[in-house]
């Protein structure tokens, strides 16, 4: 069992790693309102749909070459530090070389934001939504990024709590 106190460490480390802000309320909505609002995350579940195509193309193309896949195997076979430091700047910069970034991941919602005219705010926290599924496929144990189906239930997320 944990202690009070060992459970409030534990909660303040989550927080300061989380950086979500939820506001679950309910409300009395005109219909007018909730069809903004579903047309609102529609828009933006098209342009991460979009954005999911552009890095799983890019993603896919850097784990079909030879030289990546060898570099991973060496990676992971290493105990010395400094090889596998070697090991690790040299992935970076293959993933660098296909576009497989944070930075090509942002500059991309960037353009694809502009495109179905959703606010910078909600564009690039989904981006920050799709590279955390890159990371999880390129360092984790994911496998493959997955597109948002159509008629899931509205979700708008920022991350700021004061704009959107």
């Amino acid at each position: 069992m944990i202690s009070d106190e060992e459970y409030k460490k534990a909660l303040k480390q989550f927080h300061k790693l989380s950086d979500r802000h939820i506001l679950a309320a309910e409300t009395d909505m005109s219909s007018s309102d909730i069809q903004k609002v579903v047309k609102l995350s529609d828009k933006i579940r098209k342009a991460g749909n979009e954005l999911v195509g552009l890095m799983r193309k890019n993603y896919d193309q850097l784990m079909r070459t030879k030289r990546y896949r060898k570099l991973l195997k060496l990676y992971g076979s290493m105990e010395d530090k400094k090889k596998r430091k070697y090991f690790a700047v040299q992935l970076n910069e293959m993933a660098k070389q296909y576009d497989v970034t944070w930075d090509f991941c942002r500059k991309s919602m960037i353009f694809i934001g502009k495109k179905y005219n959703v606010d910078a705010v909600f564009a690039l926290t989904k981006a920050e939504d799709i590279w955390r599924g890159i990371e999880k496929c390129l360092y984790g144990n994911g496998n493959i990024l997955h597109f948002s189906k159509y008629g899931d239930l509205p979700c708008i997320r920022a991350k700021q709590m004061n704009r959107g």
